[in-house]
């Protein structure tokens, strides 16, 4: 059976760094892998090593540059040009915004897609920009949110809820370390155990400051404790400051910004992968495809009850979720999960079965063309 044509229209893609350009990116390659015709569209801005990217990929990659309101439009009349080329083409938007400025022919689309991630969709909007936003969606034959959260901000924008659909990110496998590698990981751990971890950006709303918090408790019942912080961010001074004034540089280390060889050498070793998220105005995490890279390799987590987190982390099933607000929550459930062994490494087990099976990207991509297959056909 012959593959789709498929067009991407996205803000950014690799090898600028973020959360959507990888998602993209590995949701093209994913689609090209399952024998489609895959094109990229971005408008995103020259990045160092941008040339070698792009030719080491086996679909063409057009980017866009000049001022951002001129790379829009550009970019709105390149994604056209191909539409009118194609037949009955795929459109998948990384976002609202990249639909906004497509006043497509339905003529030639098998389907138009809109991605959701979450924070583009705020609770409270003016109500010229609320309509901006209903209005573009409305073009899209399927919005595809990365959780049941996102799903629930979207709705007040697109309340045609039959056109709504879940699609979780995926993942990929994880990079093994090189010997290099296992020796650094293996020199920030140390005799130290039960070993916590934290893989992100150092903002308020992942919730590394409450761990800190918890760990004086921690280090009473466990002496050797140790709380891993990799990532950076602009909370990484307070925090390196608040570990101090606790008298705990012995008990949390901060690892900077990690190879993915690393990061693979460190969550092997850990027991918990902790991340208690909690909403910070309207900054909010989407999904979480941190706890999935845990979960990879066999790691269980504690994630906030904010947000999409819910849908990365089963509660009792691939980890716990507690009140990312509260330390006295989140130490009890760091403490129930570290009380009981066997059952952190079946909640570990569950977590690494579910990655394996239902979040890598060939079965996101395929999930997605089973969505568009579903579409009640158009003549």
């Amino acid at each position: 059976m012959p593959g789709h044509n498929i067009i991407i229209s996205t803000q950014n893609y690799p090898p600028a760094a973020g959360g959507i350009q990888n998602y993209m990116h590995e949701l093209a390659v994913a689609l090209h892998l399952l024998g489609n015709s895959v094109q990229v569209i971005c408008d995103a801005p020259t990045v160092d090593g941008q040339d070698a990217f792009d030719n080491s990929l086996p679909f063409p990659v057009a980017r866009l540059s000049g001022p951002k309101i001129l790379r829009r439009y550009r970019k709105a009349n390149k994604v056209l040009s191909l539409l009118k080329k194609a037949d009955r083409a795929i459109l998948i938007c990384d976002s609202w915004k990249s639909l906004e400025l497509l006043k497509t022919d339905k003529t030639n689309l098998a389907s138009c897609i809109c991605i959701a991630h979450g924070m583009e969709f705020p609770a409270q909007l003016q109500a010229k920009k609320h309509q901006r936003i209903a209005n573009t969606l409305s073009r899209a034959d399927l919005i595809l949110a990365n959780s049941e959260f996102t799903a629930q901000r979207v709705t007040p924008y697109a309340p045609d809820i039959s056109r709504l659909r879940i699609l979780h990110p995926g993942v990929n496998p994880p990079t093994h370390a090189t010997e290099a590698e296992q020796a650094k990981a293996n020199a920030w751990l140390g005799e130290h155990s039960p070993i916590l971890i934290t893989v992100g950006r150092m903002e308020a709303r992942k919730g590394q400051d409450k761990i800190i918090e918890i760990m004086p408790k921690l280090v009473a019942e466990h002496p050797k404790a140790l709380y891993l912080i990799a990532g950076s961010g602009p909370l990484q001074d307070s925090l390196v400051a608040r570990v101090k004034e606790l008298g705990l540089v012995a008990s949390v280390k901060f690892c900077g910004r990690v190879s993915d060889g690393e990061r693979s050498a460190l969550l092997q070793k850990a027991d918990i992968f902790v991340m208690p998220c909690r909403a910070v105005g309207d900054s909010v995490e989407g999904f979480g495809i941190v706890y999935i890279e845990a979960a990879m390799l066999g790691l269980p987590s504690l994630a906030g009850r904010a947000g999409g987190a819910g849908d990365a982390v089963i509660d009792g099933h691939t980890g716990l979720l507690c009140d990312g607000d509260s330390a006295d929550d989140i130490y009890l459930n760091v403490k129930k999960m570290l009380s009981d062994k066997q059952a952190l490494n079946t909640i570990g087990h569950n977590a690494q079965q579910r990655a394996q099976t239902e979040l890598q990207w060939p079965q996101i991509a395929q999930k997605l063309l089973d969505y568009v297959a579903e579409q009640p056909k158009t003549n």
